[in-house]
């Protein structure tokens, strides 16, 4: 199976939707998903028989760029595609001369953590009680890299 990887477009927003509630317990909403398509974010997904497998969403400025979402399909998820995907979003990246990587991650997601850290990412601090969690909220972990 070869996914044919691109750049996100509005015409995508329904599959978008569907892959967002089918991965997170706490996923973005339509609207916050829509604003993917604003001038300051780029983004790039993976689509296999017209199926969106997974994708991100990011921001940037200046030299600067923030991983605001990454999120793989369910079915797909541990076959290697979310770091592909990173990897893809990295050299992306880099085209639009953006050197300085930043992302937020959940504490408890530490397949994610370990998927940054081996793609140079390090722990740069923690914002107590930001994401929303079952039964109140729990940390996220500052992450960056430089390119």
């Amino acid at each position: 199976m070869q996914p044919e990887y691109r750049a996100l477009t509005p015409a995508d927003l329904d599959a978008m939707v569907a892959v967002e509630l089918a991965a997170h317990q706490h996923p973005w909403s339509r609207s916050l998903l829509a604003g993917a398509f604003d001038a300051r974010y780029f983004t790039g997904s993976f689509w296999y028989q017209q199926q969106l497998l997974g994708y991100f969403i990011a921001d940037r400025v200046l030299d600067e760029t923030t991983l605001m979402n990454i999120c793989i399909s369910p079915e797909w998820q541990g076959k290697g595609l979310g770091r592909l995907l990173l990897q893809h979003y990295l050299a992306d990246a880099r085209k639009l001369g953006l050197y300085y990587y930043w992302l937020e991650v959940r504490a408890s997601n530490q397949a994610a953590i370990g998927l940054y850290q081996s793609c140079g990412y390090r722990e740069t601090g923690r914002r107590r009680g930001y994401y929303p969690a079952g039964s109140g909220t729990e940390d996220a972990v500052m992450m960056q890299k430089h390119g």
